[in-house]
């Protein structure tokens, strides 16, 4: 269980001090308190336009409020991002605590910001919603945590799958560079790795080509600052 009721980390870019249009939003509640507390506020937002249920499609932003995050409400929120007409649609939910499986299906309907139900005022949420339709999130740290560690993850595994190390390059690759970066010539690698000369100049060439790299010395420069040895 991912507790989301610490602070919160913003990855947003400035917002601009005037702003040329409202931003459309259309609000999937399930908690009449929160709703109860929220919506009057964000009706009378200069930066917010709530939208009727008929416009769902065109909406910026899906605020979503609940209590508690339910494999159903997730369903719903999937049907919502699925049906969206507005390509740039995003949603911020508001919600308790969930599982890491529902904060990854959450993040697949497009939830771009999180916020903590039990901090969540009127004022944050609006803050949220502004950032997330121009770019940004908000976040809180253990959200983000696993965010960037599934990430990780997730290349990892796309890497080994792939028979790849850091930075695109073949196993066999970087043990050519690593004997590159020892100082030994073509012919020694060759003689090292038992392949023939012919064909160690083919790998160095193709990886040069494939990663437009200058020249050996750039090769070998390129792999440790990939991490690839």
């Amino acid at each position: 269980m991912l507790s989301i009721g610490e602070a919160v980390s913003v990855v947003a870019p400035a917002m601009p001090e005037v702003r040329t249009a409202e931003v459309a939003v259309w609000v999937l509640a399930d908690d009449p308190v929160l709703t109860g507390e929220v919506i009057p506020r964000l009706r009378v937002s200069s930066e917010l336009r709530l939208v009727s249920a008929g416009r769902r499609e065109d909406a910026d932003v899906v605020l979503v409020l609940t209590s508690v995050v339910t494999d159903s409400l997730l369903a719903v929120m999937a049907e919502i991002a699925e049906s969206a007409v507005n390509r740039e649609q995003c949603m911020v939910l508001v919600a308790g605590p969930m599982r890491e499986r529902q904060l990854a299906r959450a993040v697949g309907c497009g939830v771009v910001s999180i916020l903590p139900r039990r901090d969540a005022t009127p004022r944050l949420i609006t803050r949220a919603v502004v950032a997330s339709h121009c770019g940004g999130a908000m976040l809180p740290e253990t959200v983000t945590r696993w965010l960037v560690d599934e990430s990780r993850m997730l290349r990892q595994n796309l890497l080994t799958t792939q028979g790849l190390k850091p930075g695109g390059l073949t196993l066999r690759e970087v043990d050519v560079l690593k004997l590159l970066a020892e100082g030994e010539d073509t012919a020694r690698i060759a003689e090292r790795l038992r392949y023939s000369e012919r064909t160690i100049k083919k790998i160095i060439q193709d990886l040069l080509t494939r990663l437009n790299l200058r020249n050996r010395a750039h090769a070998v420069s390129y792999a440790l600052r990939v991490g690839a040895f």
